[in-house]
């Protein structure tokens, strides 16, 4: 029964992760950007959304309001930011409302595996699925937000030279910065690509470029980006030509990326002493080890018996 407990919670958590992961996404940026059509009435695009938008969202975003309202401002801070950091359409009370359920729906279960059928499990099997439970339901809201943004993370940092050089060679050519930034943005794909769109939506909108770009780089969070914005405006409030810092930071970048290449290289002999020590030590451990203490366990207790001894 204990086996047959854990496989299915382990199934569940694959299940519910990998549906996660491979579900397809919706990209809100790219369609408040790129929509050349007229915005539908809100009542239309209620009607024309999800069952869960059009039934428990309204009932969801006012739990969240309140539970944000009763939540330190530092953790709605770190909720809203994680959540523009992985492009999600969702306020951060809303995310937080969603993370109070999926906390009292573990906090539940554990309550009824324990009080109410305490028997259906030993004790300590109990104690163990409960922390499991606990720590699934309470974590996996988090979990699976930071690693969407962690992933766009990654792939803005790995995309971002070559972007930088397309930049480059767009200026050179003559091209106006917005002009360039439009050509990076429809010859590259993913979320350096939805970013510059953004850049160009805000500069659009009478935004001054300096704020646009700064504040597109701030909410992805990415270092390198962020670093890039810093110079442009630099570059603009001294004077100094765009196309030389452009060059410069492409440069930089390149360098960059050569030396995560060299680090995680260097890494490498690391983390695979991981599976050495977990999986194949043990298991050469069992083997040579083993049978070499029942020898000597077995000669130990020849020697100490009466009718081993030689007179």
């Amino acid at each position: 029964m204990l086996t047959l407990t854990i496989g299915l919670l382990t199934f569940v958590s694959v299940t519910l992760l990998a549906w996660e992961l491979l579900r397809p996404k919706v990209n809100p940026i790219r369609e408040r950007i790129g929509a050349e059509r007229p915005r539908e009435p809100t009542r239309e695009r209620q009607l024309k959304g999800s069952l869960f938008r059009r039934v428990f969202g309204p009932a969801l975003l006012g739990f969240g309001r309140k539970v944000s309202a009763v939540m330190p401002i530092n953790l709605v801070r770190v909720a809203d930011r994680l959540l523009t950091e992985a492009n999600l359409d969702m306020t951060a009370g809303t995310f937080l409302g969603l993370w109070t359920l999926s906390a009292l729906a573990g906090l539940f279960a554990v309550l009824y595996l324990n009080l109410v059928r305490p028997t259906i499990l030993p004790t300590g099997a109990r104690f163990v699925v409960s922390v499991y439970i606990l720590i699934l339901f309470g974590a996996a809201p988090y979990v699976l937000v930071w690693r969407r943004a962690a992933r766009r993370k990654k792939r803005i940092i790995r995309d971002l030279p070559f972007a930088l050089d397309l930049l480059v060679t767009a200026v050179e050519a003559g091209m106006g910065i917005e002009a360039a930034f439009a050509v990076v943005t429809e010859k590259t794909t993913g979320p350096i690509s939805e970013t510059f769109s953004r850049y160009l939506k805000e500069v659009g909108l009478g935004r001054s470029r300096r704020e646009a770009l700064m504040g597109v780089a701030r909410q992805t969070g990415v270092v390198d980006l962020i670093r890039f914005a810093a110079s442009v405006e630099q570059a603009e409030e001294l004077g100094t030509s765009l196309g030389d810092v452009l060059r410069r930071q492409a440069e930089e970048m390149r360098v960059m990326r050569r030396l995560r290449a060299q680090e995680a290289a260097n890494r490498a002999p690391l983390l695979m002493t991981i599976p050495l020590a977990f999986c194949f030590l043990p298991a050469m451990g069992a083997v040579i080890i083993v049978p070499t203490a029942l020898n000597i366990l077995r000669v130990i207790s020849g020697l100490s018996s009466p009718g081993s001894l030689i007179p």
